[in-house]
């Protein structure tokens, strides 16, 4: 009997560890996760997005981001622009589907988020924490990242065999440049980046 109720004890743990926690059992480590990391970087990703545009993911070197953080999500390819939220969702070793080449030390994270996020023109930039609704100006998504400052603007261009994702403290190209990603397409395509997009910082 006593045999009987460890072995039980047992699957249940192993079970509570092999799924996602509920929406209730989020943490307040991931409610209350900032877009400005400890370093003074951003948590700003290029993500991936699978061909039935259903799903995003994204990599990271940080294996620790916790499930459920809030995530905006924004598409600067297209015009107007667009921006929704959803939370971050299971990670895995793996790639939740083939994409750039990842490294081994890094963490691939899906994001969970409505059905209108993904299916978009462009590479989307997934950015965690907790951030106000994202405002419009034209045709343009500005998010106010850094309080008090000047509301942060996205812009993606090709080069070669990538897309460069930018952000910006102000009007792209002229303003100070936030944050650069680049994702790597594995073939050609039509350049229209400028250096700004992508000159070292």
């Amino acid at each position: 009997m006593r045999i009987s109720v460890v072995g039980l004890a047992c699957i249940a743990v192993l079970s509570a560890c092999g799924r996602e926690p509920r929406t209730d059992e989020i943490s307040a480590e991931a409610r209350a996760l900032t877009v400005i990391g400890p370093d003074g970087r951003p948590r700003m990703f290029a993500a991936d997005q699978d061909s039935s545009g259903t799903r995003l993911c994204f990599q990271s070197a940080d294996t620790t981001l916790p499930y459920g953080a809030p995530v905006t999500v924004v598409h600067a390819a297209g015009f107007p622009q667009f921006a929704t939220v959803g939370t971050l969702g299971r990670r895995s070793r793996r790639p939740c589907f083939p994409g750039p080449p990842v490294s081994a030390d890094s963490m691939e994270y899906v994001v969970d988020a409505p059905g209108d996020t993904v299916g978009r023109r462009g590479v989307p930039i997934v950015i965690l924490g907790r951030l106000a609704p994202a405002q419009m100006r034209g045709d343009t998504v500005m998010l106010a990242i850094e309080p008090g400052q000047m509301s942060w603007r996205f812009r993606t261009c090709a080069s070669e065999e990538g897309i460069h994702a930018t952000a910006w403290a102000g009007a792209p190209l002229s303003a100070l440049r936030r944050w650069h990603a680049y994702y790597y397409l594995g073939y050609d395509v039509e350049s229209d980046c400028t250096p700004a997009d992508y000159k070292p910082e």
